[in-house]
């Protein structure tokens, strides 16, 4: 039965790096956050409370030019991401391409007093 999972981010600190959790329980404590779906399942990204941060301003599928780009990496979303309310929502495909298959992405953020777009990059996995 699809689920949905939801990601929370918010600011490590002062800096441009992200400290992530999420629904499934996983807080590593930083933005190394790798969140296990299945097929179907729903995935949410929002602000975390007392995020620090302005804005979340897009979650982007990592491609050939990013710092953190993986060769390996499969697409495991099956639609584009919306925004409704601040939070971006997209839906896992209908057929696994595999366990422990991963996708790689992005999410955009703005800090308070600063107009640029910062980026940081954890995964999703398959479970089956």
């Amino acid at each position: 039965m699809p689920t949905t999972r939801t990601i929370y981010v918010k600011r490590a600190g002062q800096s441009h790096q992200l400290i992530l959790r999420d629904s499934e329980g996983h807080v590593p404590g930083n933005d190394r956050l790798t969140t296990n779906v299945d097929v179907n399942d729903t995935v949410t990204w929002e602000l975390d409370t007392d995020s620090g941060l302005t804005s979340l301003e897009g979650v982007l599928k990592v491609v050939s030019t990013d710092p953190s780009y993986n060769r390996n990496a499969v697409t495991l979303l099956k639609n584009d991401l919306s925004s409704t309310d601040g939070k971006y929502t997209a839906t896992v495909v209908s057929v696994s391409p595999g366990k422990d298959k991963f996708e790689n992405y992005k999410i955009g953020f703005k800090v308070p007093n600063d107009t640029t777009t910062y980026w940081d990059d954890p995964t999703l996995k398959m479970n089956t």
